[in-house]
């Protein structure tokens, strides 16, 4: 799931049945709303959601419509930039048309038009979003990056739009030793530099792997756990590079977290983030990590503080800050006992469920 799907399921598997009766609609391939049936939470499938802005979305937008129509929410609180467009436009209708009270929260993890993409579509995203402002009483970003990107882009008003930042209970996280991880992924006398992410272009993994070439060290391991549509032009990248022995691509893995401790360190290299499930879990499992220095993630990470921060789209200063940290042992170490302090203080679960519940 991605970061829309896990944060949707973190926070209404912790919403009381006895306040709340609750709907889950959504796309995709039907993943999140199994998990959520699963806890006894109703769901419906919506077949018409698109990654681009068009006719499919018209076509969501009347099954969305339907839903409220039967449903009859006095909330609608819609994620992603698909559902904020359709939902909106179908909440705004309905709230006209029958004359009733719901009100619209929109979420969203990363604005779809910093993504890398044709400049045309990123204008459209970026339409569609202003379109779609007016019908919502509220948009919640999970960074301040965020906030101030949709201010400046003139999305919406400051008043109308605040930071929740994502959560975690660390303490529930069970995560696997060491030793077991890295057998359990073939990598048990290696360094090995990891990272967890659906192979989307937005992550930037081809930075990883061109800087793999960049460190000459044959006891290093980069690993790739993930799965999704860039997976064959990674695999012919690491064949190009000759990396084959170097780089590893696992696929998809359940519970994918609890194999953090295999890493020695966490990279992860995005060009476009919003505030990522990752980088918290790695926080969590006192790994140290190297990352990007955009959207969300200074939030997360001081450099060189609780982590290394490269600029994005750089595999020479992402290899640099990889062999430093290799070398600088005692700061590696550091940062990862800074980064722990700050995901317990400043990223709890317990704050992020009851911020959003406040909005209602």
């Amino acid at each position: 799931m991605g970061g829309a799907q896990r944060f949707l399921y973190e926070f209404v598997v912790r919403l009381s049945p006895l306040k709340y009766n609750l709907l889950v609609v959504a796309g995709g391939n039907g993943e999140l709303l199994e998990k959520l049936e699963k806890k006894n939470i109703k769901t419906s499938l919506i077949k018409n959601f698109s990654n681009i802005p068009g006719f499919k979305n018209i076509l969501a937008f009347f099954e969305i419509l339907f839903l409220i129509k039967n449903f009859k929410p006095g909330i609608l609180y819609l994620l992603s930039s698909e559902a904020g467009f359709s939902g909106a436009l179908a909440g705004g209708l309905y709230r006209l048309l029958s004359r009733k009270k719901i009100k619209i929260i929109y979420r969203i993890g990363g604005w779809a038009f910093k993504e890398p993409r044709n400049i045309a579509i990123k204008k459209l995203y970026l339409l569609a979003e202003k379109i779609s402002a007016p019908f919502k009483d509220i948009i919640i970003t999970n960074s301040e990056f965020d906030r101030q990107l949709a201010i400046k882009n003139k999305i919406v008003k400051p008043e109308k739009i605040t930071t929740i930042y994502n959560g975690l209970d660390v303490e529930s996280l069970k995560f696997l030793p060491k030793e077991e991880s890295k057998k359990r992924l073939g990598l048990k006398n290696n360094i090995v530099i990891g990272t967890i992410a659906n192979l989307y272009k937005n992550k930037g993994l081809e930075y990883l792997i061109y800087a793999a070439a960049k460190i000459k060290n044959p006891e290093l391991k980069f690993v790739i756990i993930g799965d999704g549509p860039e997976k064959e032009n990674l695999k012919r990248l690491i064949g190009e590079m000759r990396l084959e022995n170097s780089v590893f691509l696992t696929g998809y893995i359940d519970d994918a977290y609890r194999y953090l401790k295999a890493f020695d360190i966490f990279a992860l290299p995005s060009v476009k983030e919003g505030q990522p499930w990752t980088i918290l879990e790695a926080m969590a499992a006192e790994i140290p990590i190297v990352a990007t220095n955009i959207a969300g993630i200074p939030e997360m990470l001081e450099n060189e503080k609780s982590g290394f921060l490269v600029e994005p789209a750089d595999p020479q200063a992402l290899a640099l800050s990889i062999e430093k940290m290799l070398t600088h042992t005692s700061l590696a170490k550091e940062c990862a006992k800074n980064a722990l302090v700050i995901v317990r203080e400043k990223f709890n679960l317990v704050d992020m469920i009851r911020k959003n519940e406040e909005l209602f």
